[in-house]
């Protein structure tokens, strides 16, 4: 652990405390050419004989500082020195972006790290940056998640891990350590700017309040350790009335009411995470909550930044945005008619052996797959029915009727549901039903 402010113990400390799960890994050091980055590279290039891990960098030119490509400069330089092989990806920075320029630049910079052929994306944040954004959250009204500030560790991707290897040791540390050894590094001018707010709390904010509480940092760290134990315990919580409310493979909102009111809300902000469709505003959350609550079957959409949630039958129901874009038969521009095996295979369907479905003769029929229209019949054992009828038999939420697929002949005459039914007409014993299998879920009562 840290040991007061001493360099000399870096190495060792970083020794004594490295991980088991990195044994064989890729690691990929996000490299800005900086001090901390530029200490971290340092460490871990020396390392790399005595532990078993392979080391890369990435170094992400924002094009915002004039100084830009004197960094990409550095940083392949000081990769060429170490033998660091180095990837230099170029982004454009929207400067009007609503998230503001930081957090557009923190976006850009994260996706090219997901981008990266690694296991591990290693980063240089120090204890100081702990504390900044520990402040930073308690400026900004954080909850818990945002108090506990930044962990050790966190899944990137379902592939890649984030690792803070530096987070126990100050800046302070981390120059001596430089100093030590020699190392030069590049100065960001706008980390002097005080508009931006952690600048400001970093120059003179907490200078006057470390003056006034000399243990304000170590008191802060021990907090965000108690915070970061409270959150584990939280994740636990949560994950499992997760699986006590899906347990039927749905998310059962009979179940999800017999939570209390705030493991309610911890489970749509799960619900929400879990299905990419961002961080929902507290009020959102607060009156899609009671909506669930006051009503006793619901039909109720949330809409949130990167899609919507819905309800339906006691069943909630996720989509993001751009979901229909694997529906090819919603694109009025592309022409989806052809041979049936053909169409299908084009649009993503499978074929699935059903007792009375479509031959193969049909098959190589000239066909037409489209949205249904409220005019749409099929033929059944006892007579002509309204598709739309059929898909609210089958309990389809109404959110998704509209958007259901059919399959029809030249003559618009329906032969068949997507994973629901075929027209007897059509049919023959141990025939084929086409299937879309992202739609199976819909289907809340197969017959």
């Amino acid at each position: 652990m840290n040991k007061g402010t001493s360099s000399e113990y870096l190495p060792d400390d970083i020794r004594r405390n490295w991980p088991d799960w990195v044994a064989g890994a890729r690691i990929e050091i996000g490299l800005s050419g900086g001090l901390d980055s530029v200490v971290l590279l340092h460490l871990l290039a020396a390392l790399r004989g005595e532990f078993d891990f392979t080391l890369q960098a990435v170094h992400v030119h924002h094009g915002l500082n004039e100084k830009a490509d004197e960094w990409v400069f550095f940083c392949t330089a000081l990769c060429s020195r170490l033998s660091v092989p180095l990837r230099v990806e170029y982004v454009d920075i929207d400067r009007q972006s609503q998230l503001g320029i930081e957090a557009a630049a923190r976006k850009a910079r994260y996706r090219i790290f997901s981008d990266g052929l690694c296991d591990i994306v290693a980063l240089a944040h120090h204890q100081d940056d702990q504390v900044e954004t520990f402040m930073l959250a308690a400026l900004r009204g954080g909850g818990l998640r945002a108090l506990a500030a930044m962990p050790e560790t966190r899944p990137l991707t379902p592939k890649i891990t984030i690792w803070r290897p530096l987070l126990h040791y100050s800046r302070e540390q981390l120059e001596g350590y430089a100093n030590k050894h020699g190392l030069d590094y590049m100065e960001d001018s706008s980390n002097q700017d005080s508009a931006f707010l952690r600048n400001w709390l970093r120059h003179q904010g907490l200078p006057v309040w470390r003056k006034r509480l000399p243990h304000l940092d170590k008191h802060i760290i021990g907090s965000v350790r108690a915070l970061q134990d409270e959150l584990a315990l939280l994740d636990e919580v949560v994950q499992q009335d997760f699986e006590m409310i899906c347990e039927g493979g749905f998310f059962d909102l009979t179940r999800w009411k017999h939570l209390s009111v705030p493991r309610r809300r911890q489970q749509l902000l799960h619900y929400s995470k879990l299905n990419g469709l961002g961080v929902p505003t507290p009020a959102g959350l607060a009156d899609f909550t009671r909506v669930l609550e006051t009503k006793r079957s619901v039909s109720a959409e949330w809409p949130l930044p990167k899609g919507k949630i819905y309800a339906y039958r006691d069943r909630l129901f996720a989509l993001e945005n751009g979901w229909d874009k694997a529906c090819l038969w919603l694109d009025k521009s592309e022409n989806q008619s052809g041979q049936l095996k053909n169409l299908l295979k084009k649009n993503n369907f499978t074929l699935e052996r059903y007792s009375l479905g479509i031959s193969e003769e049909v098959l190589n029929n000239e066909c037409i797959i489209r949205a249904v229209s409220t005019e749409d019949v099929i033929e059944t054992a006892v007579g002509h029915k309204n598709v739309w009828k059929v898909l609210q038999e089958h309990k389809v939420p109404t959110f998704m009727r509209k958007h259901w697929p059919v399959v029809i002949n030249t003559q618009n005459q329906c032969i068949a549901i997507a994973n629901i039914m075929v027209s007897v007409h059509y049919a023959s014993l141990n025939g084929f039903i086409p299937y879309f299998d992202k739609f199976n879920r819909f289907v809340l009562e197969p017959k």
